[in-house]
Parts: C-alpha cells; sequence; structure tokens
C-alpha cells in the first residue's frame, strides 16, 4: 500500500509495518495508525508518520541513549492495552521531541513516553499517575551563560 506523507513523499508500506494506537494519541485522536521510521541506521532518532495525515510526523528519541537512568513503570491498564506478555514483554520505548529554531535545544516529552508493543503493532502514548519527569527535557547539555566582565 502507498501513503502519501509531507516529510518524505510516497512511501509503500505493508500491513504489517503499521502500528495501530487504539486511543490515538493525545492531541491527535483520530489518527490511530502510524509507521515508525529511523532516521538514519542505528541512530536514536525516529520518526512516528501517520498513516492517514500526511503532515503528521512526530519526532521522537530512545530515551535511553541520552538518559540512562530513565525508567518508566507501566500501569496495569497500560500493559492490558498493549496486551504484553508478563514475561520479557516486546515493548519499545519513545519520547516526542520538541524542536524550537535551535536543535540545540530540544527537549524531550520524558513524561509521557509512546510505548509500543513490538510483536502486536500496538501503542499508546503512557501518561502516568505520578511522576517526576517534565514535558520539555533537554536532551543535549545545554551552555551555562558567560558572566559578562566588570559584574
Amino acid at each position: 500500500m502507498q501513503i502519501n506523507t509531507h516529510l518524505f513523499g510516497e512511501l509503500n508500506i505493508t500491513e504489517k509495518d503499521i502500528i495501530s494506537f487504539p486511543e490515538g494519541i493525545p492531541g491527535f485522536e483520530s489518527d490511530k495508525q502510524y509507521i515508525l521510521l529511523p532516521l538514519e541506521e542505528k541512530a536514536p532518532f525516529y520518526y512516528l508518520q501517520s498513516v492517514n495525515t500526511s503532515d503528521l510526523c512526530l519526532l521522537m528519541i530512545d530515551p535511553f541513549v541520552f538518559f540512562s537512568d530513565y525508567q518508566i513503570e507501566l500501569s496495569d491498564g497500560a500493559i492490558k492495552q498493549l496486551q504484553l506478555p508478563s514475561n520479557k514483554p516486546p515493548i519499545a520505548v519513545y519520547c516526542i521531541l520538541t524542536i524550537p529554531g535551535d536543535f540545540k535545544k530540544a527537549t524531550a516529552n520524558l513524561m509521557a513516553p509512546i510505548i509500543i508493543n513490538a510483536e502486536k503493532k500496538l501503542g499508546l502514548q503512557f501518561i502516568p499517575e505520578k511522576t517526576d519527569y517534565i514535558t520539555k527535557h533537554p536532551i543535549f547539555p545545554q551552555e551555562k551563560p558567560v558572566a559578562e566582565e566588570g559584574k
């Protein structure tokens, strides 16, 4: 099947490439089917492209590359929704990026990661009840302002 995308033009995909988000993604509830596209091989950046809306494409990261101590604990409801087995669940975790004009100031939404059951191709944006993470966590070390002389 072919889909039209704003960033990639026409893409040939198969049904097995499609990840279903039964509840949609908050803010994009009507779009329920996406494909995952790596930015480049072995890079920690991915695109989550809507199958039905050509200009809906989210840039995401593998959070563990940037935040080695990142942890999430899925709720029973999320585990059930993703149809995850109790032993070795086949999940992939991504965080949506916000990119301002300067890419070096990109931030990741660590509070509400995208969780995908890689075997069943089911996804959701998991929003925990309690978390210490924020929605705009810088992914690159931020430069500290240099103090002006004489002050």
